[in-house]
C-alpha cells in the first residue's frame, strides 16, 4: 500500500525538493499558500515519478483551513503517513526595526502553522497507529540568528515541538524528527550572502535543496529514531 506525505510549503525550495523526493515512492500532498503554478509543476513531478500528487491551498496560521484540508487529504486520499512541517518565512532585519506584524507572522507561520498541521494529522496517525513528522528547523534554530531574531526565535521552538511530541507520542508508534539545515541554496538565502558562506564552508559551496530532502527522507521512512535533529549544513558549525 503506498503511502502519503503531506509537505507544506512545497512549491519551492526545500520543500519542493522534499516533494519530489519522497515522490519516489509516496503519494504527496503539495501544500501552497499562494504560488499556485509552482505548486502545480511539483505535483507534475510526483505524477511522472507514477505516483499520485493532490495540490492543496491553505494559510497554515489558520487552524480551520488546516483542518479543513487535512481532512480533504484524508477523503481524496485516504491516509496521512508522513507530515513534513516546511512552511515557513524570513524578514532580516534587526529586531528593534521590525514591526509588529512583522515579527507575528514569522513566528505564526514558522512555529504556529507547524503546530496546526501536527495537531490536525494527529487523530488519523494515532487512529493507524503510526505515523513520521518531521520539521524543516535550521541553525538559526540550533545557534540562534545573527540577521532575524524572529526566525531564530522560531525555529528554535520547532525543536521543543519535536522533542515534547517525540515524548508525547512515540508510544503510538508516531515518529517525531527534526531537520535542522544551514545555508541552502535557496530564493529565501540572499545571493549576496552566498560568497561568504562558501568561504567558511568546508564543501566550498551551499547545501543543495536535493540533500536537505535526503535528511527528511531519512526520518520519514525511519522507525527507530525518533526526537532527533539532524543538522544538514555542510560543516559550517563544525
Amino acid at each position: 500500500m503506498t503511502r502519503t506525505a503531506l509537505v507544506t510549503g512545497a512549491s519551492g525550495g526545500i520543500g519542493s525538493a522534499t516533494a519530489r523526493n519522497l515522490g519516489a515512492d509516496h503519494d504527496v500532498v503539495v501544500h501552497y499558500n499562494s504560488d499556485q503554478e509552482s505548486a502545480e509543476a511539483v505535483a507534475g513531478d510526483v505524477r511522472d515519478q507514477g505516483q499520485d500528487a493532490l495540490v492543496a491551498q491553505c494559510d497554515v496560521t489558520d487552524p480551520e483551513a488546516v483542518t479543513a484540508m487535512v481532512e480533504d487529504v484524508r477523503e481524496q486520499l485516504g491516509t496521512i503517513d508522513a507530515l513534513v512541517n516546511n512552511a515557513a518565512v524570513l524578514h532580516e532585519a534587526p529586531l528593534e526595526d521590525a514591526d509588529d506584524e512583522t515579527i507575528q507572522q514569522t513566528l505564526r507561520v514558522n512555529l504556529e502553522g507547524a503546530v496546526y498541521c501536527t495537531r490536525a494529522v494527529l487523530p488519523a496517525m494515532r487512529e493507524q497507529g503510526e505515523g513520521r513528522i518531521v520539521n524543516i528547523s535550521s541553525t538559526a534554530g540550533t545557534g540562534g540568528s545573527p540577521t532575524d531574531v524572529a526566525y531564530g526565535a522560531s525555529k528554535s521552538g520547532l525543536l521543543g515541538l519535536t522533542k515534547s511530541l517525540a515524548k508525547q507520542y512515540t508510544k503510538d508508534g508516531i515518529r517525531t524528527n527534526a531537520v535542522a539545515p544551514g545555508p541552502v541554496k535557496t530564493e529565501m538565502f540572499a545571493e549576496e550572502r552566498r560568497p561568504d558562506v562558501r568561504d567558511i564552508s568546508p564543501l566550498d559551496r551551499l547545501v543543495e535543496p536535493d540533500e536537505v530532502a535526503e535528511a527528511v527522507r531519512t526520518f520519514a521512512t525511519t522507525s527507530a529514531m525518533t526526537g532527533q535533529t539532524l543538522v544538514v549544513d555542510g560543516g559550517i558549525r563544525l
